[in-house]
């Protein structure tokens, strides 16, 4: 029992109202009488099991949103193998995505007979760059790949050329690229950077740029480097802006690479496969 206002309360009861389950300072789940443990434990499988629910109809609700789409990018479709490949309705929209896909070139999983791109002798500048640079995990020859990935994960960044830094280093794993152990140390610093960034997010300017730093969190971080309320707040947010047609808003972002700027659309397939992608770690891992 502790003391409020010269009121004396149940220490579980403090812990249910203030931390919907986390309990202050000195109070100690150890120091609970085992009917209160029950208690507690009953009310939190509750709550989880409330959440998960809405969890899932969230993802029914983007995944027939998906199912609609006329025409999809290759990340997209890259992004639906990474955690859908036993959906056979899913799978086989994404078979028919990959006919319509313009331009299409080497992406592991998705176009894997396709020829590599055949990278310049040397990378363009500006946003050209940064595209060279994302070309680069499905292009060669192979040193010059590689070097292009050194050279774009090296430099200090953040929002989409963060998350794209990391992605780099995962398409380059998936395309059998032989990554150094530089390579792979710096594959962990990107991930933790990715997190931090999350964390530090208060607002949603970006819905997509936030939805693909969760993607990444959740997914190619490990369980337990993540805090599981941090998780909960962000799923959360991403179901309060989902439109009634199991979308999300269409985004605009400004990017800054190499002394120069432009301003991305992300096509709203690319938001949604994101938050289903999100939707799925959280499900099966948490």
């Amino acid at each position: 029992m502790i003391i409020l206002g010269g009121v004396r309360i149940n220490a579980v009861s403090v812990c249910l109202v203030l931390f919907s389950g986390l309990c202050v300072s000195g109070c100690k789940t150890g120091e609970l009488s085992s009917e209160e443990v029950r208690m507690v434990e009953h009310r939190d499988a509750v709550v989880s099991d409330e959440h998960k629910k809405t969890v899932r109809e969230a993802y029914s609700k983007a995944r027939a949103s998906m199912l609609r789409e006329v025409a999809v990018q290759a990340d997209v479709l890259w992004v639906l193998r990474q955690f859908a490949e036993d959906d056979a309705e899913l799978m086989s929209f994404a078979d028919e995505a990959k006919k319509k896909v313009f331009n299409p070139y080497y992406v592991p999983g998705v176009f894997p007979d396709l020829p590599r791109v055949n990278l310049p002798e040397y990378p363009d500048r500006g946003i050209g760059k940064f595209i060279h640079y994302l070309q680069a995990a499905f292009g060669g020859p192979e040193e010059r790949a590689l070097s292009w990935i050194q050279d774009f994960i090296s430099s200090e960044e953040s929002g989409y050329i963060l998350t794209h830094q990391l992605l780099s280093l995962i398409w380059a794993e998936q395309a059998g690229l032989p990554l150094s152990d530089e390579m792979w140390l710096r594959r962990r610093e990107l991930w933790r950077r990715v997190y931090i960034e999350q964390c530090s997010t208060n607002g949603v300017d970006s819905i997509d740029l936030y939805v693909e730093r969760v993607a990444l969190v959740l997914r190619y971080g490990r369980y337990e480097e993540i805090d599981r309320r941090a998780v909960r707040k962000w799923i959360e947010r991403i179901i309060d802006l989902q439109l009634d047609d199991g979308s999300w808003p269409l985004s605009r972002t400004r990017i800054r690479f190499d002394g120069a700027s432009t301003v991305v659309s992300s096509p709203r397939s690319h938001t949604t496969v994101l938050a289903m992608a999100v939707f799925d770690s959280y499900l099966h891992n948490y």
